[in-house]
């Protein structure tokens, strides 16, 4: 089995990275990586792009809204610019965007609208009436691996082409679990057996965090549709714990490199350290 399909919802309002998500959204942040001898600035959401692609993704669903629409205009190739800056005597830099806009041609890019931002679990769901494929990734566009994020993807859908769970995620531990989705599970000797998970609880059983990088299957759309809330927001975690109250079997693959969240100012600025310091290695 291969997993060819991206669920990349990026639709909140990031409200934590004001002012700047304001008019942009947080998903297109800068990030400074090295690509061979080159070294670039590209947004959070194009790191993400490539990573999928290098681990064999073709088609994305990108779940935006409103004040999203410098999303769309990014993943849509504008061969004239690159045109221009041939023109200018700036090969290099017109080699590079149309390296990127060869893989868009590449792939199926469906942008999806999410009118309201009513949750992770929500922006998921809404890309059920155009889901071609049974299984899909669901990708958050604020969670990345440094060096090696599409290492990291491909171990997932391997693990995945093994052992079938009903769905899989990345997980780490951390310092701070009551500020993400936190699991519990038995260790089965290199991934996770998952037998509850709780979202931002106020005393974390455990310090294993979800990162939000998930494999599922199209039930995951009929255990949104039961875990609908009658008020607030969709949480894709309580998605799963529904498949768990229903026995499905669950796991979760730790992972290798280093996981940056970028969803806060603080977090956002100890990624760039971390990665300014490590710009030498691997991207």
């Amino acid at each position: 089995m291969s997993i060819k399909t991206a669920i990349i919802p990026a639709a909140g309002l990031g409200t934590r990275m004001l002012p700047f998500s304001k008019e942009v959204p947080k998903e297109m942040l800068p990030l400074v990586i090295r690509r061979g001898r080159d070294v670039l600035v590209v947004p959070v959401l194009h790191y993400i792009f490539d990573a999928l692609f290098e681990a064999g993704v073709r088609k994305f669903y990108f779940v935006v809204g409103r004040g999203k629409r410098v999303i769309e205009d990014y993943f849509t190739p504008d061969k004239g610019f690159v045109e221009y800056l041939e023109k200018k005597g700036k090969h290099r830099l017109a080699e590079i965007l149309n390296d990127f806009y060869e893989k868009l041609d590449m792939c199926d890019v469906l942008m999806v609208n999410q009118p309201e931002p009513k949750g992770f679990g929500d922006a998921v769901l809404r890309t059920e009436p155009f889901m071609i494929d049974n299984v899909f990734i669901v990708h958050a566009g604020d969670d990345i691996i440094y060096p090696d994020h599409a290492q990291e993807i491909t171990r997932l859908i391997k693990h995945y082409e093994k052992y079938s769970p009903k769905a899989l995620f990345l997980y780490d531990t951390s310092p701070y679990p009551e500020r993400y989705g936190v699991i519990i599970g038995d260790d089965r000797q290199g991934y996770l057996e998952v037998y509850d998970i709780v979202e931002k609880p106020s005393k974390p059983p455990s310090n294993n965090v979800v990162v939000a990088v998930y494999i599922f299957d199209k039930d995951i759309y009929d255990a949104l549709t039961r875990t609908k809330p009658v008020s607030g927001e969709h949480q894709l975690t309580d998605a799963i714990r529904y498949l768990l109250k229903r026995g499905e079997t669950i796991h979760a693959l730790k992972v290798t490199g280093k996981r940056l969240d970028l969803g806060t100012p603080d977090n956002y600025l100890e990624a760039l350290r971390y990665i300014v310091g490590n710009i030498g290695g691997k991207d």
